[in-house]
């Protein structure tokens, strides 16, 4: 039978490790299919051409994703589709927090590692 995960974010330490400023919460360990996690960017250009498809949810700060000459500002509550080979730059002047899921997992270099994270049990 599958287990429900609970991830508290308290449980969880925000801070960027070598693995760069993701935190692949839901990764290849826990799915075979999706990848999820919560990113943290700040002062940073990241390049990047997205393997996988993903939807990005701003919690917090604002991400700027440029697309060769188009630029999407996203802000608190907005949410972003990338669809699979899409060459951009993930943006970010000041501190911004989203939630990010990717599919395939196996696309994702940081969700297609096996890495546990500590949940909390059922009540």
């Amino acid at each position: 039978m599958p287990k429900v995960k609970h991830f508290s974010i308290g449980d969880l330490d925000m801070k960027p490790t070598e693995d760069g400023p993701v935190h692949a919460v839901v990764n290849a360990g826990y799915s075979a299919e999706l990848g999820a996690g919560i990113g943290v960017f700040e002062n940073c250009a990241i390049p990047w051409t997205v393997t996988y498809d993903e939807v990005l949810f701003i919690k917090d700060g604002r991400l700027d994703l440029r697309v060769g000459k188009k630029l999407y500002r996203a802000g608190p509550g907005d949410i972003l589709w990338i669809p699979a080979g899409t060459a951009l730059v993930y943006e970010a002047k000041k501190k911004v927090t989203f939630f990010y899921a990717v599919h395939p997992v196996s696309k994702s270099p940081s969700s297609g590692l096996k890495k546990k994270y500590r949940t909390t049990p059922p009540k």
